[in-house]
């Protein structure tokens, strides 16, 4: 039996199918975000929306497992690597690096909450990378933090240094904050840890021996560490001078940090302008967030019985 299709019915089809959004080429993300960073995630995905590319239409993430864990992450790499995908998304310094050991040159990747990416290896500097890196840094550049700390408590005489053993930007960063502090003429303990409890066993053992408690941007303090010192601070009345956003809305005293939404929505824009413009990431800047952001703890302060000075040179915020 033959079926006649009337030409009305034809220009009708036709005409729904025009009426349908024609959405671009998709594109497929992998995310490695070593241990979640929700924050920095979302401002990656809002930057892509506002670009036009939408995740569900013109864009499928593919997420790694979440762990902070090195042999994991390898996993989550090697998942990534079969894939075929078209870009990948990093998060950390050790991440980054197993991302970069793994994925295929011919991968773009971009990173965010890298707080050494030149310094570390992961690319040959901020203005070009040499490879197929790009990314934002959460660096604060360590005067900030040096300033804000003699600003606030101008008597101190002595600091504790806190971050995980081994792990190459914290060791950077340390070994930065300790000159910095050495030359105000303030005593420095730098302690490397392996573990949390490590960490807390070494913290209570400097409890009346040290005036604050620093913390710097490694996966350890942003992965339980800091909750740990912050335990003891308030316990104890030790000020923590943090490097970590979530540190400081947590419980951490105060500190000079890094907006990791804003980082990446700027990762987010990186990665548009590869996938819809096919620019190398060897063309594009790394970044810093320009200005950083004075936050401090206003629960914390007042249980430390910490004033802030009326007269400071930069704008504070606080946390909620």
């Amino acid at each position: 039996m033959k079926i006649k299709i009337s030409k009305k019915f034809i220009a009708i089809f036709i005409f729904i199918l025009s009426c349908q959004p024609i959405y671009a080429t998709d594109y497929t993300i992998g995310l490695a975000t070593w241990s979640g960073y929700p924050n920095c995630v979302q401002g990656f995905k809002d930057a892509l929306a506002s670009r036009g590319l939408v995740e569900g239409r013109q864009l499928t993430f593919i997420e790694g497992e979440i762990g902070a864990d090195k042999i994991l992450q390898k996993k989550v790499a090697n998942n990534l690597k079969a894939q075929n995908i078209d870009l990948v998304f990093s998060l950390t310094t050790s991440g980054t690096t197993i991302i970069k050991e793994v994925m295929p040159v011919t991968t773009p990747i971009v990173f965010s909450i890298v707080t050494y990416p030149a310094d570390s290896g992961l690319i040959e500097s901020f203005e070009y990378s040499g490879n197929n890196l790009v990314g934002t840094s959460n660096y604060v550049p360590l005067s900030h933090s040096v300033n804000l700390l003699l600003s606030v408590l101008p008597a101190t005489k002595s600091i504790a240094i806190f971050h995980r053993k081994g792990e190459p930007n914290s060791k950077i960063q340390t070994a930065n904050l300790y000159r910095y502090f050495k030359k105000k003429g303030i005593k420095v303990t730098d302690v490397a840890v392996i573990s949390i409890d490590e960490l807390k066993l070494k913290a209570i053992a400097l409890v009346n021996k040290v005036d604050v408690f620093v913390t710097t941007t490694d996966t350890l303090m942003q992965s339980g560490g800091e909750l740990a010192l912050i335990e003891l601070s308030l316990t104890h009345k030790i000020p923590i001078l943090s490097a970590n956003k979530e540190g400081i809305s947590q419980g951490a005293t105060f500190g000079v940090v890094a907006d990791f939404y804003q980082l990446g929505n700027m990762a987010g824009e990186m990665a548009a302008d590869i996938l819809l413009d096919k620019v190398l990431p060897e063309s594009i800047e790394s970044k810093l967030q320009q200005p950083p952001t004075y936050l401090f703890n206003q629960k914390s302060m007042n249980h430390l019985d910490i004033i802030l000075p009326e007269q400071l040179s930069f704008k504070v915020e606080w946390t909620k």
